[in-house]
């Protein structure tokens, strides 16, 4: 067998093994969404995750190391998901609100969290908030660094500081919506949530909170 040849097995045996691994990897994730509509967190083990994704607990820990782990590629799956979208946005757009990333940021989200409102309430209800916020908070202090989101002369502590302190109102203001009654339309609430980021509690009472579109 030429060189060649071999090379292009192994591309195709990889792309193989590549697509097992992706394909496994998406099942315990998957599994894991099914669990969390019933379970609270704390009554759902690796065995059972890996029973209802169909793989065994040795897959699960070469993907994930623990449940810890698990939620770490959640949030950073959800927040690169988010950050793209703000990316694409802003590139395109050429003027006006949309290429404001605060903007595109609150677009994504609610296009995020209208695909499975269910889903991102039990989310809420069966796993610590103070969990769910440590998770998320860390992809997106991060990304928004490393995406050029966030610039200027603050330290890299501080900036992280700030950040965390906006994504933790953020994350209790649409924790709250999600355990509502939801008189509020999503797409009201995140004109709220926006007007409530850009200007401020004072900004958000003396603008009389009228809800609009984004």
């Amino acid at each position: 067998m030429s060189q060649g040849e071999k090379n292009r097995r192994s591309e195709r045996d990889g792309g193989r093994v590549d697509r097992r691994v992706r394909r496994s990897r998406r099942a315990i994730i998957e599994a894991f969404d099914r669990l969390i509509i019933d379970k609270p967190i704390d009554r759902i083990s690796v065995s059972l995750i890996a029973r209802e994704a169909d793989v065994d607990r040795k897959t699960f820990y070469q993907h994930f190391g623990s449940i810890d782990g698990l939620l770490d590629a959640i949030a950073e799956d959800v927040v690169s998901e988010l950050l793209d979208k703000v990316e694409l946005v802003t590139r395109a757009s050429s003027g006006g609100p949309a290429d404001r990333p605060l903007h595109a940021f609150f677009a994504a989200l609610t296009e995020h969290l209208g695909k499975n409102l269910l889903l991102q309430q039990r989310y809420c209800e069966h796993v610590p908030s103070e969990l769910l916020l440590e998770h998320l908070a860390r992809p997106l202090v991060r990304q928004c660094v490393e995406r050029g989101f966030v610039s200027g002369g603050i330290p890299d502590d501080e900036l992280e500081m700030l950040l965390a302190f906006g994504l933790g109102g953020l994350f209790s203001l649409y924790r709250w919506w999600l355990l509502s009654d939801r008189r509020l339309t999503i797409a009201e609430m995140t004109q709220l949530a926006c007007q409530l980021v850009e200007g401020g509690v004072p900004s958000f009472m003396e603008g009389g909170a009228r809800p609009g579109s984004l």
